[in-house]
């Protein structure tokens, strides 16, 4: 009776179970790690001092998880407080490098009077099939010398 029952339940167990993918990603001040996220982080908000910053510092997004993607693009996209896209950034390459020149969002920001930046992110495959986008980071320039 207990083998018909191990048995039995070895069978539903995999009906039953449910998988799910967990995503990550990781955020860099030019070549170092300043966060590191993932599909159940909760506060994905990051303060940069915008005097702190120089010409040529990037903020770069490197994405992945346990399913990769075959022949897609990987995009990165900003919107600032306002809900205007502002930039977009893609790459061929899983967990490569999406990157932004701070600056440039900076000289955005001061002509449309924004200083909170969201970034989204999705994947787009062969057919132009996307995955949903994803909220993945928020961005804050504080004004403190």
């Amino acid at each position: 009776m207990n083998r018909i029952l191990i048995t039995f339940g070895l069978l539903i167990l995999p009906v039953l179970g449910v998988c799910d993918t967990l995503d990550y990603w990781h955020v860099y001040y030019n070549d170092s790690v300043i966060a590191k996220f993932n599909s159940v982080s909760q506060d994905l908000k990051i303060e940069i001092d915008r005097f702190r910053i120089n010409e040529g510092d990037t903020l770069t997004v490197r994405h992945g998880d346990d399913t990769p993607c075959i022949n897609c693009k990987f995009i990165l996209f900003v919107r600032d407080e306002k809900n205007r896209k502002l930039r977009i950034t893609e790459t061929g390459e899983f967990w490569g490098k999406l990157s932004f020149d701070l600056k440039d969002l900076i000289e955005i920001g001061d002509k449309n009077e924004s200083k909170r930046y969201d970034f989204y992110y999705w994947e787009q495959d062969d057919s132009g099939d996307k995955t949903p986008m994803k909220f993945v980071l928020q961005v804050i320039f504080k004004e403190e010398e």
